[in-house]
């Protein structure tokens, strides 16, 4: 009695499950069709993960830190007059307060008859004293570049003033090996009175250059015996630093940048499969230079380029010109990371 009771009660619960997974597939509602926008922003953000993924196990170490990256340029005017510098000062020092901004660069209008050169150098200094602020404080400091004045940042190595490189303009990028010798070599011919700390860092050159297609990144990434380290890709929204550029038919646009990604590290496992087993260290294929969007980036839109596969965005006025640069700077790297 007590063993047919006991059979009739595992029939009965076995069937109820049967009966729950029936009344689970017959009722549960579909899942809709996703639309054009939705499958356009699920391929973009898995190819933007899969090479994100792969490039911090290659490009991302102690000088560039961690993903994503943020570079701020200086206005046009910044060495225009001395409160023009202290304006700008107080600027960089605000984004720079947590850690946020990772490129600082260094761009002006250079107009030697207004001393414009001279006050560059004061900036250059100051920006300098900024990161080694940010050093002794503990928080990461910022790369500093100048944009096309190869003869400042020389001017810099030799006096021990910590600065990490050059952005070259475009149509001067093939001469990127040589400058970078000409640095390096700089670096070397320091005087021993430098301490240890900064002839490590400044070792450490830094070479940037912008360019606007696919067939640009792929001629600088494929000098020798190295390409930049980083790439300004644009221009991806209306911008003011292209005023040419009226329409959206004129611009780049945001999925530039990590169409250009995705082609360089075709090209870098490519060049990796060819060379495999090659014992001479010379064949090693060159990594990727990290990739910035730049042209009209804010803290609106700053997430769509890096959806697409950038490494990080760059602006100016964004930050420049925000009434809180560091609340500024917290909102584009919280935008990017969703």
């Amino acid at each position: 009695m007590i063993v047919q009771l006991r059979r009739t009660l595992v029939a009965f619960v076995a069937l109820s499950w049967i009966a729950i997974e029936v009344f689970v597939c017959c009722f549960t509602p579909p899942t809709p069709l996703a639309s054009p926008l939705t499958v356009r922003d699920a391929v973009a953000r898995s190819r933007s993960s899969r090479c994100q993924s792969t490039h911090l196990s290659m490009s991302t170490d102690k000088l560039w830190g961690d993903h994503p990256f943020l570079a701020v340029l200086t206005e046009p005017d910044a060495c225009a007059s001395s409160k023009r510098i202290d304006e700008t000062i107080h600027a960089i020092e605000r984004a720079t307060a947590d850690g946020g901004v990772t490129l600082v660069v260094v761009r002006i209008n250079d107009d030697d008859d207004d001393g414009t050169s001279e006050n560059k150098w004061v900036l250059l200094k100051r920006l300098s004293e900024l990161k080694q602020q940010r050093l002794k404080e503990g928080i990461r400091d910022f790369l500093l570049v100048v944009n096309n004045d190869v003869e400042l940042v020389l001017r810099a190595i030799s006096k021990n003033i910590r600065v990490d490189g050059v952005h070259v303009k475009e149509y001067k990028a093939h001469m990127i090996p040589d400058i970078r010798q000409t640095l390096q070599d700089a670096v070397e011919g320091t005087t021993v009175s430098a301490s240890n700390d900064t002839k490590q860092r400044q070792q450490g050159i830094v070479i940037g250059t912008s360019c606007h297609s696919i067939q640009s990144a792929l001629d600088t990434y494929n000098l020798t015996p190295r390409g930049p380290d980083y790439l300004f890709v644009g221009t991806c929204y209306l911008t003011q630093s292209h005023p040419e550029k009226i329409s959206l038919d004129q611009l780049e646009g945001p999925s530039l940048p990590g169409r250009i990604r995705d082609v360089l590290f075709q090209s870098f496992n490519d060049d990796n499969r060819s060379s495999s087993g090659d014992s001479d260290l010379s064949t090693v294929a060159k990594k990727p230079p990290i990739i910035f969007a730049i042209g009209g980036i804010d803290e609106q839109n700053c997430n769509e380029p890096v959806k697409y596969g950038a490494d990080g965005v760059a602006t100016i006025r964004t930050v420049m010109q925000a009434d809180d640069p560091r609340e500024v700077v917290k909102l584009m790297n919280t935008a990017m990371l969703n």
